[in-house]
């Protein structure tokens, strides 16, 4: 298969090299910018325009090429393949992250996609012995842009800067010359060892950082103002009797003002992408990004990762979600200017997108539907599949999941003692956000036909309220039909030997339920959790609004036709209005 697919990569990457000349050494970006916000829903751009600024977002919607209908091409939009997929150019089941964590039978564990046991922590105090683990693009299968613009640039550096490290890392790749992100743990800004030994990038760690943090108007997140009272009421729905379904971080409250008493809510407010910007700054002053003495073009990923933070506990609906956008363009517009100054004239091409949407506060949703007439039973949903301790017994576990367990004892003709220890008793050992893992000793145990009880957990899960889909690996790996729930999108997040042995999606409004029925999650397939921004502004763009149906993969794409090289997968386009040559017909601007 991968054969197949890098002689489809030729075939197409001769077309791109015949139809566009990459720029000329003048012509290059001195600094290309690649942004992505992390839970940021394609929506929230024209939902909240009339309150930007002039020169934040409004610099990519006025001055830039704006493409209305990006979406990710996986099934499973959750942070880790989202970054992965935007920094490689390729789908999760060639760049081998397909979701931010997964089940290892052999230890019975649930491993993060970026941990690496071989690298240190770089950053921590002295003496700091926290479990906090050390990260690298270790389990990433395939080079990133970073990887071949170093290939074809060596003086060229390459940097990630997030919040998250999952999204530094992620979209950095494997010959980063740093990646860099915020340990909650011991309130610094971090490496590991993986990378090369550069101590200035963490001096920040110091003054820098305590004056942020440190700062009162830190303290407290109330309500910027930016966005009328009047309006705010107009564009949200958020009324007091639904807080209850919020899931605010212990001690911030449902409601502003906010207090913010530690790191980790400082963090999980617009702040945390306030300091992060701060810190952006100086990493590109420290390695002086964007005025490379060769002349090669730098490369800068930077994981806006706050949204994502309170956008879980708040929901789209809500007034922070609001006043967090709003903030984050004056943010950005203060960013962008500072950069502007920065590169004094230098070329620059900057991006913009989102690793993922999200889906609304399921009561929020059933509510907002009675009020206009139209609520129904399955509008929208929480799906219990959460797992027991491996000790712990079945009757801990999710009721959805449960109840699943009873339909394939039923199916397959066994009696089932839900007394006992999940590890001893359960068909299914571990659930991970849609990926089924099946517990194979206690199969055998029971002398069953392993494909049998994969489709009997697939039926059974089938049943569910909530879901959509469910398939086994085997159907998978023998390839979905076309007019399968989701078919493409599935293939592309799944690889067998990182996966369960079944799969399952949620139809649109559900989501899995986690510690309690609060706050709201993404990673389906569907419009809220996968139509994400994209735009680009910086030298050579030709500005318009673009209907054509593309992807965040096409970032990688178009920077690597710039810049000479063919990348990413094969039946993604380049974002032709970033050329000075068209590789397909143009897509015609509606603005």
């Amino acid at each position: 298969m991968r054969t197949l697919r890098k002689l489809a990569f030729l075939a197409v990457a001769l077309v791109v090299i015949a139809g566009a000349a990459p720029l000329t050494a003048d012509e290059k970006p001195s600094l290309v910018v690649v942004i992505s916000v992390d839970q940021m829903r394609a929506d929230y751009l024209d939902r909240f325009r009339p309150y930007f600024g002039k020169d934040g977002f409004n610099r990519f919607l006025s001055k830039g090429a704006v493409f209305t209908q990006a979406r990710h091409r996986h099934s499973y939009t959750e942070t880790a393949p989202g970054h992965a997929s935007i920094g490689t150019g390729l789908d999760p089941v060639h760049h081998g992250i397909l979701s931010n964590r997964w089940f290892d039978p052999a230890t019975g564990r649930s491993p993060y996609s970026i941990s690496d046991a071989f690298v240190s922590m770089v950053g921590e105090p002295p003496g700091y012995s926290g479990a906090g683990a050390p990260a690298s693009p270790v389990r990433l299968d395939e080079a990133s842009l970073g990887d071949r613009v170093k290939e074809h640039f060596p003086a060229a550096r390459v940097v990630g800067l997030s919040l998250k490290d999952r999204a530094a890392v992620g979209m950095a790749g494997r010959k980063a010359d740093a990646a860099v992100w915020f340990d909650e743990a011991t309130a610094r800004f971090v490496t590991s060892t993986y990378y090369p030994r550069r101590p200035s990038l963490l001096a920040f760690d110091g003054e820098p950082l305590k004056r942020l943090l440190d700062d009162p108007k830190r303290r407290v997140w109330d309500l910027s103002g930016l966005i009328p009272t009047a309006d705010m009421d107009r564009i949200t729905f958020d009324p007091p009797e639904l807080y209850k379904y919020k899931d605010p971080l212990e001690g911030m409250g449902e409601t502003f003002p906010h207090p913010m008493r530690t790191t980790k809510a400082i963090v999980s407010s617009p702040f945390g992408d306030e300091i992060l910007l701060e810190y952006v700054r100086f990493a590109i002053k420290d390695m002086a990004l964007g005025r490379n003495p060769a002349g090669a073009p730098d490369l800068l990923f930077v994981g806006l990762s706050a949204v994502d933070l309170y956008g879980h506990k708040f929901g789209p609906d809500s007034r922070e979600i609001a006043d967090g956008i709003v903030r984050l363009d004056r943010q950005l517009e203060s960013f962008f200017r500072w950069l502007d100054a920065w590169l004094a004239g230098r070329k620059a091409l900057v991006f913009l997108t989102s690793d993922h949407g999200v889906t609304p506060i399921p009561e929020v949703a059933h509510e907002k539907a009675r009020r206009a007439g139209n609520d129904r039973p399955d509008l929208a949903g929480r799906v219990d599949m959460r797992n027991p301790g491996a000790r712990r017994p079945m009757t801990e576990a999710g009721a959805d999941r449960l109840e699943a367990e009873r339909q394939v004892a039923s199916a397959l003709g066994y009696s089932l003692d839900q007394s006992r220890p999940n590890a001893e008793e359960s068909s299914i050992a571990w659930f991970e956000d849609g990926f089924v893992y099946l517990n194979r000793p206690v199969l055998a145990r029971r002398g069953l036909d392993l494909e049998r009880a994969k489709d009997a957990v697939r039926n059974a899960l089938r049943s569910r309220p909530g879901v959509a889909a469910a398939y086994t690996n085997t159907e998978i790996g023998d390839g979905l039909p076309a007019d399968a729930p989701a078919a493409s999108a599935v293939m592309r997040s799944f690889r067998a030997d990182r996966a369960g042995e079944v799969y399952v999606i949620l139809k649109p409004g559900w989501i899995w339920l986690y510690a309690r029925a609060a706050g709201t999650t993404h990673g389906q397939p569907n419009e809220d959790d996968v139509h994400v921004p994209l735009a680009a502004w910086g030298s050579g763009v030709r500005a318009g609004t673009y209907d054509t149906p593309t992807s965040p993969l096409a970032i990688a794409k178009t920077v690597g036709a710039l810049l000479g090289f063919p990348f990413g997968e094969p039946d993604v386009e380049p974002l032709e209005p970033l050329l000075p040559v068209a590789t397909a017909p143009k897509a015609a601007a509606t603005r």
